[in-house]
């Protein structure tokens, strides 16, 4: 009964981290920035992509909580917060929409740290969701959740092109839409709960 529990735990806190951090959808952007840089280097630059992404999933998956606590932040307020990032991300995936400037051009390994690593990997979303799964599962569960996540986001990205020629440009837009739309389900049930903790709170 307890593996089973641990299992379903595990199951939906690395599914939700997938959703979120979007693999498939980090391709065009990867693709983009590495395209003019030889194969060897490529790898590198997917190496210190996710090097440091780990280091920032570790830092908030060990620290938000405390980060939370020092400005006085509870985790159903965050929920809400995270919850309305998250639906303004999801719906930007599915429609397609751009917000912000995007950048055209990036030297070499400039681009692994930022955009890559963060804001792209690990960004509000990604942030929001780790804290929240900490407050719901604890720190083991999602760190094993997450790495588990990074390594699924480091064979992507190694194989950035295969997969592209494979998928071709079509598939990896429809895939990024379904997650989107995943995702836009997922921060409403954020919402919902956060929003259903702070009334019963409020009703104590």
């Amino acid at each position: 009964m307890f593996q089973s529990v641990w299992f379903d735990s595990y199951f939906t806190a690395f599914f939700s981290l997938f959703v979120i951090m979007d693999a498939f959808g980090a391709l065009p952007l990867f693709l983009m920035l590495s395209e003019k840089i030889p194969k060897a280097k490529r790898a590198k630059a997917a190496n210190n992509t996710l090097l440091v992404a780990a280091i920032l999933l570790l830092i908030f998956i060990f620290g938000g909580s405390a980060i939370l606590n020092y400005f006085g932040i509870s985790i159903p307020s965050f929920q809400v917060a995270g919850g309305l990032i998250l639906l303004i991300i999801g719906l930007k995936i599915v429609l397609g929409l751009k917000l912000g400037a995007q950048q055209k051009h990036v030297e070499l390994y400039e681009f692994t740290a930022v955009p890559m690593a963060t804001p792209l990997i690990v960004g509000p979303g990604t942030i929001t969701t780790t804290i929240i799964l900490v407050a719901q599962y604890g720190y083991v569960l999602v760190a094993l959740a997450a790495l588990l996540n990074l390594i699924v986001m480091w064979i992507v990205l190694r194989n950035a092109f295969f997969i592209y020629r494979f998928l071709g440009h079509q598939g990896v837009e429809i895939i990024s839409r379904i997650v989107g739309i995943i995702l836009t389900a997922l921060a409403v049930e954020f919402i919902h709960e956060g929003l259903v903790a702070l009334l019963s709170g409020s009703s104590l």
